[in-house]
């Protein structure tokens, strides 16, 4: 599984956050310094970075890793001895012992690393729930240096309250040994792309049969090399979808890219495009609030590549915000008809020049030339209109593009209709049908080629077809056509 959200250092992506934290902490080992501290948001790999420090240390280095910071100091003590090997696990065989007791032990301890020339690291992770007390003590018993530094070093890894908890001014003795403080950021746009090439790369791996070192990384530069552009099952729309919809937060882009896979999977798609993007979203309650109107659910229905990148925030859909939702949608809507709009404008040019030899199932009404839309359902689908012409099953077929020109000036005294879009399945059109309706246009459905084509009116004159026209665009409905209605 190339997104799995277990912290797995065989898919390490070196950004230039990771890479720079692992230098940090990889360096502040050697140099013996006594505390460092790593901080940064859920998600942004935090534990990955843990083990692949675990990974790097020398030989000569005792381990204990604290993955419950919320210990009393007691059983604190407790686990760094039984990880050092001071004491046995088996808690059958432990005999009551005071705290006096753990501390000399683990002083005593420390101080027979002298003659080995070794030393001890303890990791504590979500540092950030640890009890300014035990902190405290922390300190107290860590103070065994020889010649070449610390002999017990501490890594505190936690979300950003820990630089809080730390400046608080019971805590400054402690906050004056850390020597180094290592923030974790998020990944930047251009990294996502290459963060997601590089997962998939990674899994896309055979097995290594060789022990030779260097045989991993080799294995995984070929597999890189070999990888072409055709073979990347995410188009940039979606790449540019995820980079925002996630913020760069490596397990966000995790869950996107494999709730979206698994989508792309089931209905047999050989490619992961914006919509499937924006149904995994979603499916996950994941949501993009414009960062200069944070109480406002709507999203400005722009492109992807206009609208301002905003963190993702994970919200509660209730059946109160109904119609923020629908909302949402049509704005989502909006920007995939942006993204989609150039490929569909050069198909169409090709497809008008072989619009003679239409099959008649397919020939547009008499009156006026069927309206090539591209149909969006509120879910964020888009679904795009058959060509005039027979269409080969290997790639889908792009639309005509409407023909301005073609719609005459004046009303042939049997009114105009606005096509709003078409779509693979009846029960989308049926509800962008009463969304039409709830807005107080008349509206009604047509099946063309097998297609549900959704259209408000008839109008009795062009002007208020074009007023209507405007109403629905300023309600999220774009790139409608005006024609003549149907005899």
């Amino acid at each position: 599984m190339p997104f799995s959200i277990a912290p797995d250092t065989h898919f390490r992506f070196p950004s230039a956050s990771h890479a720079t934290a692992l230098a940090q902490v990889t360096y502040a080992l050697e140099r013996r310094e006594p505390v460092v501290v790593v901080t940064g948001e859920i998600g942004t790999g935090k534990t990955l970075l843990c083990r692949t420090v675990v990974e790097h240390l020398a030989r000569r280095t005792f381990l204990s890793i604290i993955y419950d910071p919320r210990l009393d100091f007691d059983d604190l003590l407790k686990q760094m001895l039984q990880d050092f090997g001071v004491i046995s696990k088996d808690r059958s065989k432990l005999t009551p012992t005071s705290q006096h007791d753990l501390v000399h032990a683990l002083q005593e301890f420390l101080s027979s690393l002298v003659a080995i020339q070794a030393n001890a690291v303890v990791i504590i992770d979500e540092a950030q729930y640890l009890q300014g007390d035990v902190l405290e003590h922390i300190r107290l018993v860590s103070n065994v240096h020889d010649d070449r530094g610390s002999m017990l070093q501490i890594i505190l890894v936690g979300q950003r309250d820990l630089d809080l908890t730390l400046s608080r001014p019971e805590l400054r003795p402690f906050k004056q040994r850390v020597s180094r403080s290592v923030p974790l950021g998020a990944l930047g746009p251009a990294e996502v792309e290459r963060y997601i090439a590089h997962r998939l790369s990674v899994a896309r791996e055979a097995p290594v049969q060789s022990n030779m070192p260097g045989a991993k990384e080799l294995s995984r530069e070929l597999a890189e090399w070999s990888r072409s552009s055709s073979d990347a099952p995410f188009t940039p729309e979606a790449v540019h979808a995820v980079a925002e919809l996630s913020h760069g937060i490596p397990r966000v882009v995790n869950l996107l890219c494999d709730r979206a896979l698994e989508a792309a999977y089931a209905q047999e798609l050989r490619a992961v495009d914006a919509s499937l993007i924006g149904d995994a979203a979603k499916s996950l309650a994941l949501s993009v609030v414009p960062d200069a109107a944070p109480s406002t659910p709507v999203v400005s229905p722009r492109s992807f590549s206009e609208r301002p990148v905003a963190p993702a925030r994970f919200t509660d859909h209730t059946t109160d915000a109904s119609a923020n939702r629908k909302r949402l949608g049509y704005a989502i809507a909006a920007a995939s008809v942006v993204l989609a709009g150039a490929a569909i404008w050069f198909g169409g040019r090709a497809s008008n020049q072989r619009a003679t030899s239409a099959p008649a199932s397919i020939q547009p009404a008499p009156t006026a030339p069927e309206p090539a839309s591209t149909a969006v359902a509120p879910g964020g689908q888009v679904d795009r209109e058959p060509p005039s012409t027979t269409a080969t099953p290997a790639a889908p077929p792009l639309a005509k593009p409407a023909d301005t020109a073609a719609t005459p000036a004046e009303s042939t005294g049997e009114g105009f209709e606005i096509v709003i879009a078409s779509f693979r399945t009846t029960s989308r059109a049926n509800g962008v049908a009463a969304d039409i309706s709830a807005l107080g246009q008349p509206v009604r459905q047509r099946v063309s080629n097998g297609w549900q084509q959704v259209l408000a009116g008839p109008y009795a004159s062009e002007a208020q077809a074009r007023e209507a026209q405007q109403r629905l665009e300023r309600a999220g409905f774009t790139n409608t056509q005006l024609v003549p209605a149907a005899r």
